[in-house]
């Protein structure tokens, strides 16, 4: 067994571990920040996700407000695809949505988190006054044409989608 006889031996044993253990830690993903807009023509989207497509399959995604608005907290750094994606309307459309959450039973369902039963959100959510439609190419990254070079810090970058 070896021991450390001398300060000058446990230096450099420290120096080598430490240059082990650096050269052996896979890095995490460089992130970044980017808030834009996301519209039709000149219409917002009003709900929805935007998903940033990275090198080595790392993504980041981000809800989109009822005012077109997204912030992507963990965008990945470099050449991306981004895929927009807004949810299909349930049978009845926001007419049945607003019955449905209007419904007195479902102003006190709520989802609770298990961990802290203090925080607790409606499970029906806000529905926006319209859902904007989409075509479907933008919810494939082969497919969507929507490319952006994310930079680190925080950056801005609309997203202009094509009826």
């Amino acid at each position: 067994m070896m021991t450390c006889n001398s300060p000058r031996w446990c230096w450099r044993l420290l120096l080598v571990g430490l240059l082990f253990l650096a050269s052996g830690c896979d890095r995490l993903p460089e992130r970044a920040i980017v808030k834009g807009k996301v519209a039709v023509g000149d219409k917002p989207l009003t709900v929805g996700n935007v998903m940033f497509w990275g090198p080595n399959n790392v993504t980041g995604t981000a809800a989109i407000g009822k005012d077109g608005n997204y912030v992507l907290n963990d965008a990945p750094v470099g050449d991306i695809k981004i895929t927009v994606k807004v949810p299909t309307l349930p049978p009845g459309g926001l007419a049945m949505m607003e019955r449905m959450k209007n419904h007195p039973g479902a102003k006190e369902t709520e989802s609770v988190d298990p961990n802290d039963t203090s925080r607790r959100i409606g499970i029906m959510g806000d529905i926006p006054k319209d859902v904007v439609p989409i075509p479907d190419k933008y919810g494939d990254p082969t497919t969507s044409g929507l490319t952006y070079t994310v930079k680190r810090g925080e950056q801005s970058h609309d997203i202009n989608l094509t009826p």
